[in-house]
Order: C-alpha cells, then sequence, then structure tokens
C-alpha cells in the first residue's frame, strides 16, 4: 500500500513536471524562440513602434534572423525595442546598419526590418543599439488616402458644376455659334504668324549683323571700330548741340520780343498798338500799300513797252538768248 502511494506520487510529478515543460515549449515556440540555438541581443529606439509587441519577426535584407524580446517605454518620445538575433548573424550584421519598422504584408503584424548602410563599419557583438529610421507606416498611408479621395470628390464636384453651367450657358453657346468670331479669330491667328515669322527673320538678320560685328565686318564694326567716324560722329554730336543752343537761344529772343510786344499792346504802347488803335496811321499805312502798288504795276507796263520798243528790242533779245544758252548747257551738264 505505502509503495503504491509513492508510485503515484512520482507518477504525478512526471505528468505535472511534463505539462510544464511542454506550456514553456509552447511559449517558446509562439515566441519565434529557439530553446537550444545560441542568440546574443541588440537595441534599437523608435518614436512610435505602431503595435510592435514581444515575438515579432526580426528580418536583415528580407529574411528572419530573430525576433522581438522586449519593447520598454524609456520616455514620451523615446520606446527602446530589444531584439533577440541568431548568433550566426553577427558576421554580417554592421554597427550602421538601419532599422526600420515594417509591416508583414499590408496589414499583417508589425516586424523589424534591418537593413545594411554600406560602408565599413564593424561587426556587432551583441548589445549595440543600431541606429533606427522612421518609416511611414499603413495608418499613415490610409489617412493620407482617405484625404486624397476627399479633395478628389471636391474636385470632381467642382468639374461636374463647372460643365453644367458650360452646357446650359446661352451665351457660350452663342459665342459657339457665331461666325465671326471663328473668322476673326483665325485671322488673328495668322497676323500673329505672320508676326512671329518677322520677328524671327529679324531676330536671324541681328544676329548676322552681331556675327558679323565680333569678325570685324560689316557697318557695325566700322562704327563700333573706325576711329575716323568715331570723331567725325563727336563732331556731328557737337554741331548737333550748338544747333540746339543757337536754336534756344533763338526761342529765347521770341519770348522776349512777345513779351515786349504783348506788354506795349497792354500799355497802348508801341508800333503794334499804334497800327491797330491809331486809324489814322492805319489809313496812311493802306495808302502807303495801295501807292507802292500802283508805282509796282506802273513800272511792269514800263518795261513791257520798252520791251517792245525798237531802241530796247535789240538789248531783250540778246538777254533771251542768253538766258535760253544758260539753261542748255544746263541741261548738258545733268
Amino acid at each position: 500500500m505505502k509503495n503504491q502511494v509513492i508510485n503515484s506520487i512520482k507518477l504525478g510529478i512526471f505528468v505535472l513536471t511534463g505539462i510544464v515543460l511542454l506550456i514553456f515549449s509552447l511559449y517558446v515556440l509562439g515566441k519565434n524562440r529557439s530553446m537550444f540555438g545560441n542568440r546574443f541581443d541588440l537595441k534599437t529606439h523608435f518614436r512610435d513602434v505602431n503595435g510592435l509587441v514581444s515575438g515579432n519577426n526580426v528580418r536583415f535584407s528580407g529574411i528572419d534572423v530573430g525576433s522581438v524580446a522586449d519593447v520598454l517605454i524609456l520616455n514620451d518620445t523615446v520606446i527602446e525595442v530589444t531584439i533577440s538575433v541568431d548568433k550566426k548573424m553577427k558576421g554580417f550584421i554592421r554597427r550602421n546598419a538601419i532599422a526600420t519598422l515594417g509591416t508583414d504584408g499590408l496589414i499583417g503584424n508589425r516586424v523589424i526590418n534591418i537593413s545594411p548602410a554600406g560602408g565599413d563599419a564593424p561587426f556587432v557583438e551583441g548589445g549595440e543599439l543600431l541606429p533606427s529610421k522612421e518609416d511611414v507606416n499603413t495608418q499613415a498611408m490610409l489617412q493620407t488616402l482617405r484625404r486624397t479621395n476627399d479633395n478628389i470628390a471636391v474636385i470632381t464636384e467642382e468639374l461636374r458644376s463647372t460643365i453644367h453651367r458650360i452646357n446650359t450657358s446661352a451665351q457660350l453657346a452663342e459665342l459657339l455659334d457665331d461666325r465671326t468670331i471663328s473668322a476673326n479669330l483665325k485671322a488673328s491667328l495668322i497676323h500673329l504668324h505672320e508676326a512671329t515669322q518677322k520677328a524671327s527673320a529679324l531676330m536671324t538678320e541681328a544676329t548676322s549683323t552681331l556675327a558679323l560685328a565680333s569678325e570685324g565686318k560689316g557697318t557695325l564694326a566700322t562704327l563700333l571700330t573706325d576711329t575716323t567716324m568715331a570723331q567725325e560722329f563727336r563732331q556731328a554730336v557737337q554741331q548737333i548741340k550748338q544747333v540746339e543752343a543757337s536754336a534756344q537761344r533763338l526761342a529765347n529772343n521770341l519770348d522776349q520780343m512777345v513779351a515786349s510786344v504783348d506788354r506795349d499792346f497792354n500799355q497802348g504802347q508801341g508800333t503794334v498798338n499804334a497800327l491797330l488803335k491809331d486809324s489814322i496811321m492805319a489809313d496812311q499805312l493802306r495808302q502807303t500799300i495801295e501807292n507802292v502798288e500802283k508805282g509796282t504795276a506802273a513800272f511792269t507796263e514800263n518795261m513791257e513797252a520798252m520791251r517792245h520798243n525798237f531802241l530796247f528790242k535789240r538789248y531783250f533779245k540778246k538777254l533771251e538768248q542768253e538766258k535760253k544758252k544758260a539753261e542748255k548747257e544746263a541741261a548738258k551738264k545733268q
């Protein structure tokens, strides 16, 4: 009886131990840990782990090399993640490798991706802090996509409203049906094309002229390099300035004369005032002009009579022959 009790106790202890070992094995397998393999730990810091938990996979260049051992909050902006990596990866992971957060699929579990950074940094030994890089997470992408969809919806609605206003606009329909506007627009385009061609030809000619000038050829080069012509140009400019000064003096004199006449006229003095206001002098001036006209007419009649007088006829005939001879010589010279 006593041996039976002892055997029952031994059996219970054995079953209990087996159950504990089974539970521990299942736990280790669930956390993706190796009970017999050697591992070493590495650490990295993130601002936001976006749902990362212990047991999530760790990948190096896309290959599963370990799992997340612990997630610890250091402060309100830094979260420390401890990862457990296979010991055989010591010869591949360098200390400057970059750790980023990723997703196993589109909406799967979070994973840590370790990417080589290049260079000749030493390999990790265990316990090093890897630099990290914040990556775009799925939630941020979905929020951005939602805002984009909202904007597209607004733009589509505005476009639909604009097209509706265009389709229902009587003024636009009248404008499109007006053939005169179409003809005017066509003529404007033709004129614009002609103007563009002329501008292109002008630019080509200007380019050619500048090219000749740079080679020391052409009129422009002569104007720029001929010192004699430059001197003549300066002299011409100086003469123009002198003429301008003379014209200015003449204008000043005229202004003074007009001012003097205006002043004398307003004061009732001067010759102009006398001619305009003194009736006697005005009559005398008219009489003098009439006498001059009569004398001129009488002189003309006397000259015509002398041309027909036999005493002076030969003289006037000689004058006419000399005049005709001079005209013929002038015509030959031309």
